[in-house]
């Protein structure tokens, strides 16, 4: 199979199809993390490629996410998360700052997020807000850790195809 071809949370959809509804309902849910009234989609990748960095899944940090829209976020924006310098760097608000101060926080263990931290994005994004954000982080990371248990799967197939031959 060519790396190409190979999953991430990004186009997880394309390698789930085959399970019918269960992988179309995993879709839409998918599909409206990114139309939400809470967090922009470009603020919303950017969480994205920060729990790639943090799960340090390369294929995830190169996905293209067509659910942002074209040049964004800016390389700029997009290396600084990559680089893990975004809490220093002026290519970002305060409040985006503390939001992916909380997706960092989350992505490490759930449990240490503090009260001052959850506080500072309920005052930004309200409670509901909140509680979407913690569920769109939930899903983010099931599907690059679901992508990634698939491309593993898929490349110890091609190697053990190859040591059958």
């Amino acid at each position: 199979m060519p790396a190409a071809a190979l999953p991430t949370s990004v186009d997880l959809d394309l390698h789930l199809a085959g399970a019918g509804r269960p992988a179309a309902s995993f879709a839409r849910l998918w599909h409206s993390l990114w139309t939400q009234p809470y967090v922009s989609a470009e603020l919303l990748e950017l969480c994205r490629l920060a729990l790639a960095r943090l799960h340090q899944d390369p294929d995830e940090m190169s996905a293209h996410n067509r659910h942002v829209p074209p040049g964004s976020p800016s390389r700029e924006r997009r290396e600084a998360v990559l680089a893990g310098d975004a809490a220093r760097s002026m290519a970002f608000s305060p409040a985006e700052r503390t939001l992916l101060a909380f997706a960092e926080s989350y992505a490490l263990d759930p449990r240490s997020i503090g009260d001052e931290l959850a506080a500072q994005v309920t005052a930004q994004l309200g409670e509901p807000g909140l509680v979407f954000f913690i569920e769109a982080l939930g899903c983010l990371d099931g599907r690059m850790r679901s992508a990634r248990c698939l491309r593993d799967l898929a490349r110890l197939g091609v190697a053990g195809e190859s040591h059958v031959r």
